[in-house]
């Protein structure tokens, strides 16, 4: 017996023994791996068909506070109804001459002439507030045409009830009124005009114009006919970031809002319905940022950026954050 002989019973195991120890063990461990992976995708898909088929009732626009609503521009560039114009670090949103066009067609009715949209327009160089209420009937209608509504074009008629603020003295009050008085009085005061340039230049310079580049909409109008998708009570918190300068562009800022289960489930329906359309936060009456949805996104936060306005970028945080301790 050699100085290496072993005890009996405590012979080595044969080599291809501990190989095939060793196949069990990095076998279970994959099927673990692919067990837990199992799991976290199954568990998943639950939550996804959750998100997606809860019902939750249609969101109240909040004028003074934050709102945020979908434009529906995920056509190209000059077959959308609204478009996104970004200038000197702000954002706008417009209505397109395609956008106008298709609204104001006699095709789609007696209401719907452009000789409509063409007082609309006028109304605008006397009373500009009133003429953007009774343009936001015929916005929210084109939105409902996009969103499929077959039956888009009966939210128009005279007797459609619009609100607009009558000064009395120094004071402006809220006014009910409709549609057909407003356009009835301002078709008066157009008629008159064109008259008067006819009497003028032998010739009228006020029918027939068409839209010659977009229409700024003004943030209140966008509330008044854009979809509602979140409101400041969606999210929990929020984040900014500042992002160092480059070649391409100065310092900027990346806001991450976080989402609440509510929101979080609403902004994926949104999502899945509606990718490469752009979202508008208006934050008290201004545009704050404006964001675009690449694909769905079941996620527990969105950021947008790059933002080039640092003043409305805090402020966006800074209200999300302080609605959110409340």
């Amino acid at each position: 017996m050699g100085m290496f002989a072993h005890a009996p019973g405590t012979e080595p195991t044969p080599k291809r023994y501990q190989g095939i120890t060793k196949e069990r063990g990095t076998r279970n461990l994959i099927l673990g791996f692919v067990g837990l992976v199992s799991i976290w995708y199954v568990t998943g898909r639950v939550q996804d068909h959750y998100l997606l088929q809860k019902q939750w009732p249609l969101l109240t626009p909040q004028s003074e506070g934050l709102t945020v609503v979908g434009t529906l521009d995920s056509r190209d560039y000059d077959h959308n109804l609204f478009r996104i114009v970004t200038a000197n670090q702000t954002s706008r949103v417009e209505l397109t001459e395609y956008g106008w066009g298709t609204i104001f067609n006699e095709k789609n009715g007696p209401m719907f002439r452009q000789e409509i949209g063409e007082t609309i327009r006028s109304a605008q160089n006397t009373d500009n507030e009133t003429a953007y209420r009774m343009l936001e009937p015929y916005l929210k209608a084109g939105i409902s045409q996009i969103m499929g509504r077959a039956d888009w074009t009966t939210l128009i008629s005279p007797s459609t009830p619009i609100t607009i603020q009558v000064q009395s003295g120094k004071i402006f009050a809220p006014q009910n009124t409709t549609l057909g008085e407003q356009l009835q009085r301002f078709q008066a005061e157009r008629i008159k005009k064109i008259k008067g340039e006819e009497n003028d230049s032998g010739e009228s310079s006020g029918s027939g114009r068409q839209v010659d580049h977009g229409l700024p909409i003004p943030p209140e109008s966008l509330l008044a006919a854009c979809p509602v998708v979140l409101l400041g009570d969606s999210f929990s918190g929020a984040e900014l970031d500042e992002n160092p300068p480059n070649a391409f562009d100065p310092k900027t800022f990346t806001a991450r809002l976080n989402l609440k289960p509510e929101g979080r489930s609403r902004f994926f329906q949104w999502s899945a319905k509606h990718e490469n359309e752009s979202l508008v936060f208006v934050l008290k009456h201004r545009v704050a940022v404006t964001g675009r949805v690449k694909q769905a996104m079941d996620v527990t936060y969105w950021e947008i950026g790059p933002l080039h306005d640092e003043e409305m970028a805090r402020e966006l945080v800074n209200f999300v954050n302080k609605n959110a301790s409340k």
